[in-house]
């Protein structure tokens, strides 16, 4: 899908661009917002940014690093095409091996306080 992420702040990626939509449609229908990672043309060899395989038109690098909970609705999306599981499954499991649990291992974040699990 194609998107506009402003406005943004910092180091967060802006103006329009493609994205690879990584929840699911169940969670997509039930709440309007559609969690997603943009794609940049730029290659930084960057750990978390994944090149796109050649079976598909669009080329580019899916940041990873740059997750981020999008309106579908109100950010006027438009499709491009079908992602390959192949790279979806990558992306899912660098977000919950290399960033989720190498960064926050054993530990539950909510709200506003770090909680250890008992």
């Amino acid at each position: 899908m194609a998107l506009t992420f402003d406005p943004q702040s910092g180091h967060e990626q802006k103006g329009r661009r493609p994205a690879l939509v990584i929840s699911n449609t169940l969670f997509n229908q039930k709440t309007g917002l559609a969690i997603v990672c943009p794609v940049t043309n730029k290659e930084h060899s960057y750990p978390f940014h994944i090149k796109i395989s050649s079976s598909v038109s669009l080329a580019g690098f899916v940041m990873v690093d740059q997750v981020k909970s999008v309106d579908y609705n109100s950010r006027k999306v438009k499709f491009i095409e079908r992602s390959p599981d192949e790279l979806l499954n990558e992306v899912l499991g660098i977000l919950e091996t290399r960033f989720l649990r190498l960064y926050f291992p054993r530990i539950l974040v909510t709200g506003l306080m770090t909680i250890s699990p008992s």
